[in-house]
């Protein structure tokens, strides 16, 4: 039988479909204005050499360079990290998930908001399937990328963007790098304008996203006591 979760889900995306223009951000997307910092100083309560420490001792016993930030009230948050979700998180979204923060800033209404974006949530659908055929001109000659599934990165907004680790697209298209991550955002515009062949195996196309303000990011973070609770970054 079916899944009943997967039948809902496609329904939907069928329905939005064939109902609506699907808006796909291929540049910049909707773009906060930026800011440098990271979140408020009782989210940052990790010192440098504490964090320091834990990413040697990370890197050298997996051999990657991904770090620790911390976790729960001393979890750091910033551009270019990722939230993973403690297993009794029961949001229908964030419920085991892990979200990229891609954007920290002002948003329309002069909110400082943080944006993060669900990375393992795909839709059983790919990103040409949801793009209008005038986007990607006839289906033998679209960019190997847009073969791609399309994620679903959270319950907020109307539009798909891309997020990708190829820097030679972020060097041409003009690009700022997110964080130190090496990921950057938008620049299928730019791809497809000059048919430059983006690495499938570095892009990944999302839907939607989450978004907090630092008073909600700060009781998300700070309202479990038991470290096998809490979110990590």
């Amino acid at each position: 039988m079916l899944d009943r979760s997967l039948l809902f889900g496609s329904l939907f995306f069928y329905l939005f479909r064939v109902t609506t223009s699907f808006q796909l951000v291929v540049s910049q997307g909707k773009h906060l204005a930026q800011s440098s910092r990271s979140t408020k100083s009782s989210l940052l309560a990790t010192s440098s050499s504490e964090e320091s420490s834990s990413s040697d001792s990370l890197a050298s016993t997996t051999g990657t360079s991904v770090r620790f930030l911390g976790r729960g009230k001393n979890a750091i948050v910033r551009p270019g990290c990722v939230l993973v979700a403690p297993p009794d998180e029961f949001h229908h979204f964030l419920r085991q998930a892990a979200v990229f923060i891609y954007a920290m800033g002002e948003d329309e209404y002069d909110t400082f908001v943080i944006r993060g974006a669900i990375i393992d949530h795909p839709t059983p659908f790919t990103m040409q399937e949801m793009m209008a055929s005038d986007d990607v001109g006839e289906s033998s000659s679209a960019p190997a990328c847009l073969q791609n599934l399309l994620y679903r990165g959270g319950e907020l907004g109307d539009a798909a963007f891309l997020l990708h680790s190829d820097a030679t697209l972020g060097e041409r298209a003009n690009l700022e790098m997110i964080g130190t991550s090496g990921v950057f955002q938008g620049g299928l515009d730019h791809a497809l304008s000059t048919n430059y062949a983006i690495d499938p195996n570095k892009a990944k196309f999302f839907f939607s996203y989450m978004e907090f303000t630092e008073a909600e990011l700060e009781e998300m973070l700070e309202n479990r006591d038991e470290e096998s609770t809490q979110w990590v970054s």
